[in-house]
């Protein structure tokens, strides 16, 4: 008897007095995945497939996915981090967080600063990321009168204007005058009593504070009576008049 294969059969064909043999190797299986390859196995008369899948890539990131591709028998990795976000503040930082698989975004405005005066204001600078801080005192008020004070009031932001003239003194006489002085800031007293007139040695003068002028009495002397003496002449008597 020849030698068979697994599939084979052998009969004699007292005909031709030989062996017929019949049967066929089973159909190679369809369908294999590339990875995988079909070998008869003469013992079985089966076919063995054998091969297996390569293994999925490890430490894909968040973001990856991988696929395996039949045609090109390796896995395709497809998928892409996401884009940063943008429009960040200048004291922000974005970092990807391979967690949530999103860009964390920390950092925060700095602080305002304080104890800013009352004529400033801050104003926050995304260039410089800073505070800017702008505005300046009002200006000293100018033309103060000698007895003022300009103080800056913080609560008003104002300045504050004190003092005021002395008060004009008292007491003055009659001709006398009395004018701030705005370089010295006391008050001048200017004027003098008018003076004295000449007088009779019969007359008295006194000051009048009221009219602020001398007042003048006394009157002169009543003139004596008239009296007459008589001188005697040889030939004329004439009359001799004395006081």
């Amino acid at each position: 008897m020849p030698t068979l294969a697994c599939y084979q059969t052998a009969s004699f064909n007292t005909t031709t007095c030989q062996w017929d043999i019949t049967g066929s190797m089973p159909a190679a299986p369809t369908g294999l995945a590339c990875y995988e390859t079909a070998s008869f196995n003469g013992t079985t008369c089966q076919w063995d497939i054998t091969g297996s899948m390569p293994a999925a890539p490890t430490g894909l990131a968040c973001y990856e996915t991988a696929s395996f591709n039949g045609t090109t028998c390796q896995w395709d990795i497809t998928g892409s981090m996401p884009a940063p976000p943008t429009g960040l503040a200048c004291y922000e930082t974005a970092s990807f967080n391979t967690t949530t698989c999103q860009w964390d975004i920390t950092g925060s405005m700095p602080a305002a600063p304080t104890g800013l005066a009352c004529y400033e204001t801050a104003s926050f600078n995304g260039t410089t990321c800073q505070w800017d801080v702008t505005g300046s005192m009002p200006a000293a008020p100018t033309g103060l009168a000698c007895y003022e004070t300009a103080s800056f009031n913080g609560t008003t932001c104002q300045w504050d204007v004190t003092g005021s003239m002395p008060a004009a003194p008292t007491g003055l006489a009659c001709y006398e005058t009395a004018s701030f002085n705005g370089t010295t800031c006391v008050w001048d007293v200017t004027g003098t009593q008018p003076a004295m007139p000449t007088l009779a040695c019969y007359e008295t003068a006194t000051f009048n504070t009221t009219t602020c002028v001398w007042d003048v009495t006394g009157t002169q002397p009543a003139a004596p009576t008239s009296w007459l003496v008589m001188k005697q002449r040889p030939s004329i008597q004439r009359p001799v008049y004395g006081m």
